[in-house]
């Protein structure tokens, strides 16, 4: 019987064009990946047949606006289950560390949005710990919110990275960036 890899199979750090970059993949949960798969195909069916009955006109008139209502509602419901399932399948952030620019970005096949930040105005990198709510900006898989393991201040704010990471993934990310600064001699 084999060991464990000593290594994190999440967080990679290689050589980029002006210092590093730092790949965090998105945490793959396979239960809730395949329910969300049998959630969007039960609420694709439920939303194509209402879209079938508005189409063939059998509809009392006063229910159809509700119904309307109800599609729009529908299809809010289907793009954030598909979008949770796009980004635990081929989802990841990265964190490209020079010392002219850090460009923070979160990536999925179909969208992508990055935030650059001035090294100068970067301090107080550290281990980011906070509660794990299911929903909302704090929670463990949200990489729009503040939930990621490793925090900067930079300026009056805090930046996040690393949704749903350990300690020692994190210790990895504050070293990377720490180095990619210049700032050496920094505890992680």
């Amino acid at each position: 019987m084999g060991f464990e890899l000593p290594i994190s199979t999440r967080v990679t750090v290689r050589p980029g064009p002006q210092g590093r970059v730092v790949i965090v993949q998105a945490r793959a949960r396979l239960w809730i990946m395949l329910f969300t798969m049998g959630w969007l195909g039960m609420w694709s069916f439920a939303g194509f047949s209402i879209l079938n009955i508005l189409a063939s006109g059998s509809m009392k008139p006063g229910l159809s606006m509700f119904v309307l209502l109800w599609l729009v509602l529908w299809a809010l419901g289907w793009l954030y289950g598909a979008a949770s399932l796009l980004w635990m399948l081929a989802g990841e952030e990265r964190l490209s560390i020079s010392k002219t620019e850090v460009v923070k970005t979160v990536h999925t096949p179909i969208l992508s949005r990055s935030w650059r930040y001035n090294p100068a105005h970067i301090g107080n990198v550290r281990r980011n710990t906070v509660g794990q709510p299911i929903f909302g900006a704090q929670a463990a898989d949200n990489p729009l919110g503040k939930s990621g393991g490793v925090a900067f201040d930079y300026g009056q704010t805090t930046v996040t990275f690393g949704t749903a990471i350990d300690d020692a993934e994190a210790k990895v990310i504050i070293e990377a960036l720490n180095d990619g600064l210049g700032r050496t001699g920094v505890a992680a």
